[in-house]
């Protein structure tokens, strides 16, 4: 029709002619978009991954009975574990045992026993970085016998041994009643509780409280990262060392007008109340030091 223009089409729009708004309709791919997706994208996708193998341990998680009877003629006990909580006790046997119940989540761990110059070693680690694993189990041993336990973080235990002791974990409390033999207990930030000891005992940890009842040892060597620290003692202790970063210190010695100690306590902050009998040329040594805490060292109610 004369006088009318052609209507303009996309097909008959010139090249390169884009009516939109630049940023409008259309994403440009900056460089640092293009940095977003390089690293973006794997992070999420790993993301993704890992919770979904959280949810299928939760749900994937088993056990299964365990019984291990240590060679007869092991003269040292070796436990341990990535989690769990683990016990200690002494019977009338001629054979160590092991007694429990192993958990884990999809990939089922197998455990490893091993023994090799006089030492037994029963391993339980866990093949999954997801869900629960662990083993929860009592060990019993004969009269006389070393051992060792360590737990990635569950709590452990042990209760009328006569023989050297060491216990470790990751995290969780520590509690020993009735032991002769010099006894290790260390852990990452739990409690541990001492009745009725009488061997040397070396008790550190990185942040709980040391409580001690009973003790008859003539040597103590005690410390937290922050906790408290109390030791009442039922014989005269003959070398002790207590130390924490801030907490306070609590030491009671039997009453005994014929002994005498050289004393040594040290606080950077707090107070000191030491009532004991002094004598520094006494073999009965005491030795106290907190970051911050009180300190207190008395003899006990006659």
């Amino acid at each position: 029709m004369t006088g009318m223009h052609p209507i303009a089409t996309q097909e008959n729009r010139p090249a390169g002619d884009d009516p939109r708004p630049a940023g409008r309709g259309r994403l440009r791919m900056t460089p640092g978009r293009r940095t977003a997706l390089v690293f973006g994208v794997p992070v999420c996708l790993a993301m993704v991954a890992a919770t979904g193998l959280s949810l299928a341990a939760t749900v994937g998680t088993a056990n299964f009975p365990v019984h291990y009877a240590f060679p007869a003629t092991a003269r040292q006990i070796a436990v341990s574990t990535d989690g769990g909580q683990l016990t200690l006790a002494q019977a009338a046997i001629h054979q160590a045992t092991l007694t429990g119940t192993a958990e884990y989540s999809l990939i089922r761990p197998k455990p490893v026993p091993t023994f090799n110059g006089g030492v037994a070693s029963y391993d339980y680690q866990c093949r999954s970085p997801f869900g629960s694993c662990g083993l929860t189990a009592t060990v019993t041993i004969p009269a006389g016998t070393t051992a060792s336990m360590s737990t990635g973080g569950g709590n452990a235990e042990v209760t009328g041994t006569t023989g050297d002791v060491t216990l470790n974990t990751g995290g969780g409390e520590l509690t020993a009643q009735n032991i002769s033999g010099t006894v290790t207990l260390t852990t990452g930030g739990g409690n541990i509780t001492v009745g009725n000891a009488s061997g040397p005992l070396t008790l550190g940890t990185d942040g709980g409280d040391v409580q001690g009842n009973a003790i008859r040892s003539h040597d103590v060597t005690a410390s937290s990262g922050g906790g408290n620290i109390t030791i009442y003692f039922t014989a005269v202790p003959g070398d002790v060392s207590v130390s924490t970063a801030g907490g306070d210190i609590t030491i009671v010695v039997p009453n005994d007008s014929a002994q005498f100690y050289h004393v040594i306590a040290n606080t950077a902050g707090g107070n000191v109340s030491d009532t004991v009998r002094h004598n520094k040329t006494s073999p009965n040594v005491i030795t106290a030091t907190s970051g911050g805490g009180n300190i207190t060292i008395s003899e006990a109610a006659p």
